[in-house]
């Protein structure tokens, strides 16, 4: 019993390894890439796993200490445990039917190039933010459609990437046709048959 209480204790203590390791490294625990951050200060950022939701200090250069305290407790620097493996994210996997992941957020305002059905400028526009599963699929998503369809991307996020798919409001009811069709069955995906099915509807 007091050996189970040890071995729990020494899962929940937090460690601290240098920001350098966690961009090549990721995860202590696990090797995921992404994670949110609670709270920084004093070259101290308190990090949690996106995968595994464990959490750790991350250290900026020259820190050795943490500055943030786990209660009493101020993890110092240490080696990264996953050392020389590299880190992972989102794989590219696709739906066994065919098309893309694409897990929308529904219908609400944002900057696209225009309306995926008629064009126009770059502009706010209603329009769709979906989920998809890493870059590389966004990118695939995007060349789906002729028109206002953009990539999110952001570096210090690479396993949330969205597409952004635009309607003028003429074309706002094509949209929520296409944002139904993309959310029918247990997992949300699209095709380009959805793209031109809500194009002419």
């Amino acid at each position: 019993m007091a050996e189970e209480n040890v071995k729990e204790k020494e899962v929940d203590t937090p460690i601290a390894v240098s920001v350098e390791e966690m961009k090549k490294f990721g995860c202590p625990y696990c090797g995921y890439r992404s994670g949110t951050t609670s709270i920084s200060g004093g070259g101290t950022a308190v990090w949690r796993c996106g995968e595994c939701g464990r959490g750790c200090a991350v250290l900026a250069k020259g820190v050795a200490k943490s500055t943030v305290g786990f209660g009493d407790f101020y993890p110092e620097l240490q080696d990264h445990p996953r050392r020389g493996i590299p880190s992972h994210g989102r794989p590219d996997e696709k739906p066994e039917g065919g098309g893309e992941f694409f897990c929308s957020r529904g219908i609400g305002l944002d900057n696209t190039p225009g309306c995926f059905v008629c064009g126009g400028g770059t502009g706010l526009y209603n329009n769709i933010a979906a989920f998809v599963q890493c870059k590389a699929a966004g990118e695939r998503v995007v060349a789906m459609f002729k028109k206002g369809a953009r990539l999110d991307y952001r570096d210090y996020e690479p396993d949330r990437v969205q597409v952004k798919v635009g309607a003028c409001d003429n074309h706002k009811e094509n949209l929520g046709v296409l944002s139904q069709l993309t959310s029918e069955g247990e997992k949300s995906i699209i095709t380009q048959e959805m793209i031109q099915k809500a194009i002419s509807s």
